[in-house]
């Protein structure tokens, strides 16, 4: 299996349509209703049947394993797992038990990344890809992509034609931060944090890496300082 680092990924298309396995669709769905609707309605779902050698089946799909990959293991494990098709419509792969939903993406093809998403970030994404003016999340959302992606801009989130962007694993708050009044960069790094697509309503914090880099600090540990340089 393929590490994170050979995955590339970007801003998708998030679900406008969640669709059963038969077939069945349902009604265009926010971010906070597609996982909800997941939660009230199991009995919707073909593979909803919990236990057994069906769900254990689905865990081995490989898009399961590869949509999981774009998160830390403590939200996917518990987290719904669907399969974006090209016109919008989801497809629910595995049905979780918590407020995430994970997508495998297509690793082949730029713009269709594995991400994992909260409600707040599933909605901050719907909005963006139906191009609504400004995103309409109440609260800052998070949307891990730890697989690498592929950006067509850093600036424009309607950019469809620039070429690709190689970016590493990150992750997402998405919240309209302002780059001059807190002191953060703008352009794209491979380390460190700086504001995507600044200036604009779609202007959010992008974090390189995971919450989990270095090592952890405990009581009686010594401290080791290392030397970097400075440009002049």
């Amino acid at each position: 299996m393929k590490n994170r680092r050979e995955f590339l990924a970007t801003t998708i298309p998030a679900a406008a349509l969640l669709t059963t396995n038969s077939g069945e669709t349902r009604a265009p769905l926010s971010g906070l209703s597609a996982v909800d609707d997941v939660k009230r309605n199991p009995e919707g779902f073909s593979d909803a049947t919990p236990g057994g050698r069906d769900m254990a089946d689905k865990a081995e799909d490989p898009r399961v394993r590869r949509a999981r990959l774009a998160g830390p293991a403590q939200v996917t494990k518990d987290a719904t797992v669907a399969e974006i098709a090209a016109d919008g419509t989801m497809t629910v792969l595995f049905k979780g038990t918590n407020e995430w939903v994970c997508t495998p993406g297509d690793e082949n093809k730029i713009g269709v990344p594995p991400m994992c998403m909260n409600p707040m970030g599933m909605q901050w994404m719907m909005d963006a890809m139906q191009g609504m003016p400004k995103p309409t999340n109440t609260a800052p959302g998070m949307i891990y992509m730890l697989c690498g992606a592929t950006q067509r801009s850093n600036t424009n989130p309607r950019d469809k034609t620039s070429p690709a962007i190689p970016i590493g694993p990150h992750w997402m708050i998405t919240w309209p931060f302002d780059p001059a009044a807190n002191g953060l960069p703008t352009t794209v790094r491979d380390q460190g944090a700086w504001v995507m697509f600044a200036g604009t309503p779609y202007a959010y914090l992008h974090v390189c890496g995971t919450p989990w880099a270095g090592n952890e600090y405990h009581e009686g540990d010594d401290a080791v300082w290392t030397m970097s340089y400075a440009r002049r």
